[in-house]
């Protein structure tokens, strides 16, 4: 991995670890498609006038239709769905969940889009990484929540793909604020017409502020960056470490408890991205 890759690697995997924490507290004052959709709409707001220079009338009036399906499989569907099995799942053993993208994202390769040589180091990567993650979960089922954790995660894989093939030509910064904008009208319609009236505290208020401008805003950039720099398999190992720092965030803030199975299945997890974000020697 390169070195901008590597710095891009590092900041995604905290953007996307913090969030299922964040998530969780929001969820005390809001419905989940109400959290979503103050994560998207400050994420638009935050986006927008950066990415207006740089092409994004033009992306919204010549292709807003692969943009728009973007915004739904990369955005609306799995931001909803993580945000409804969070309230069954914690907010660590969510960050764990989503640490299967990987897997979807090679599942697809298989069959759909352009396949990447991985090296064994690669393979070995994703199979310790799999490996931390059933450690991670355990013998003990999250029920339907776990689920629909796990179908938010196979979105992903499917955006990682769609971002790499249909906007590679494009700054990633620019398509990050148009599917968000695209994405946002709709959420805050259902939210409005669906959920009952938000309870806002100081944290809830927070923890939104927190989704929006940093870890949606900042974090889809610095993701797309880096899978127009390493290619979307590569990015998507980042969903290998991302789960130790929404695990380390449920220990140090939700006083969740640490176990050895949770010790085994951080050290894999690290193991697994640390060799499947290699690149082949030349």
């Amino acid at each position: 991995m390169s070195r901008r890759g590597l710095v891009l690697f590092l900041i995604t995997c905290v953007l996307w670890g913090v969030p299922y924490l964040l998530i969780s507290v929001a969820l005390e004052g809001l419905g989940p498609v109400g959290v979503v959709a103050g994560r998207v709409a400050l994420g638009a707001l935050v986006l927008l006038p950066l990415a207006w220079r740089r092409g994004l009338p033009r992306l919204l009036r010549e292709r807003w239709r692969p943009l728009a399906l973007l915004a739904v499989v990369e955005v609306a569907v799995p931001f909803t769905l993580i945000a409804v099995g969070e309230r069954t799942v914690s907010s660590g053993l969510a960050g764990v969940l989503i640490a299967t993208e990987p897997l979807f994202v090679l599942a697809l390769g298989l069959f759909w889009g352009e396949r990447e040589r991985l090296t064994r180091g690669a393979w070995a990567g994703v199979a310790l990484g799999f490996l931390g993650v059933v450690v991670l979960l355990g013998v003990a089922g999250a029920g339907a929540g776990a689920l629909l954790i796990l179908a938010a995660s196979a979105c992903y894989a499917v955006g990682a793909i769609l971002m790499h093939r249909l906007f590679h030509d494009l700054p990633p910064l620019t398509v990050s604020a148009g599917m968000l904008a695209l994405a946002a009208g709709p959420l805050l319609a259902v939210a409005a017409l669906t959920e009952p009236e938000p309870q806002l505290t100081t944290r809830v208020v927070l923890a939104v502020l927190g989704l929006g401008v940093a870890c949606t805003a900042g974090g889809f950039t610095a993701f797309f960056a880096l899978i127009a720099i390493e290619g979307p398999a590569r990015a998507a190992f980042i969903t290998y470490v991302a789960p130790v720092v929404a695990v380390a965030a449920g220990v140090l803030l939700l006083s969740e408890p640490v176990t050895a199975r949770t010790i085994i299945g951080t050290v894999l997890i690290l193991a697994g991205a640390a060799l499947a974000a290699r690149r082949p020697a030349a």
